[in-house]
């Protein structure tokens, strides 16, 4: 074999090594590049669970509230039902001027799972009856203290928008007072009867606000109104 023959096959085992070399680097480039890639595909598929996680774990299931209603079962009831009454001067018949101050409520509840949650509602509704015939006879003191175990549902659940609906059974209690009381017109005789049933049905609330505070407008009838409005926080 000729010395040029030798380079020659020379010069071309050297080309085939180098491009040998040459392929194995890419290809463990590209294994490098394939697994970054898995690492940061998976990487960013964790990060989403853990923002869905933030979003939707109950990490407050304690919340507390307080509002305000009117139009409620103690307002839409005389409250001299709650008396016995008689009136003496028979020339003269009685009539009556009431006003409330509307029903006050506190509440907290615990949210067992995102949807379902149970509370205990306190709710006060001061009341004033003033009674007359041709003057002032009485003026009568009604406040009404109730007590309501109260089952939430809340069936809309979004960012910022929630809505619910919930039922309470419970018990009321009532302070009776007499004051400017003319016993020559009216007999007044208070009731024994103290403790009463009380109830609270919610047809639909609102609630707009975040995950920790928001306010609130519900519809319903019972022991907080038709219509009360307030505001929550969640701990």
């Amino acid at each position: 074999m000729n010395t040029t023959r030798k380079y020659f096959l020379a010069i071309i085992a050297i080309l085939l090594t180098g491009w040998a070399c040459t392929d194995s680097a890419w290809a463990q480039t590209d294994t490098v590049m394939k697994t970054e890639a898995t690492i940061t595909t998976e990487s960013a598929m964790e990060y989403d669970t853990t923002i869905d996680r933030k979003i939707y774990t109950l990490d407050k299931r304690h919340q507390i509230s307080i509002g305000y209603g009117i139009l409620s079962s103690v307002q839409l009831n005389s409250i001299l039902s709650y008396w016995g009454y008689h009136n003496i001067d028979f020339n003269n018949p009685l009539h009556c001027e009431s006003y409330t101050y509307g029903a006050i409520q506190i509440g907290y509840s615990f949210r067992i799972t995102k949807v379902i949650g149970v509370g205990m509602y306190y709710v006060c509704e001061p009341r004033i009856t003033k009674v007359y015939n041709d003057q002032l006879a009485c003026k009568l003191n009604l406040t009404t203290h109730t007590l309501l175990p109260t089952l939430k549902v809340n069936w809309l659940n979004r960012r910022v928008v929630t809505m619910y609906s919930k039922a309470g059974l419970g018990i009321s209690f009532s302070q009776l007072g007499i004051k400017n009381y003319q016993p020559e017109r009216i007999v007044i005789t208070p009731n024994n009867q103290r403790v009463f049933f009380a109830y609270q049905l919610t047809l639909v609330g609102i609630e707009l606000g975040n995950n920790q505070y928001a306010g609130f407008l519900q519809l319903g009838a019972g022991m907080e109104g038709w219509f009360c409005a307030g505001f929550r926080i969640r701990l």
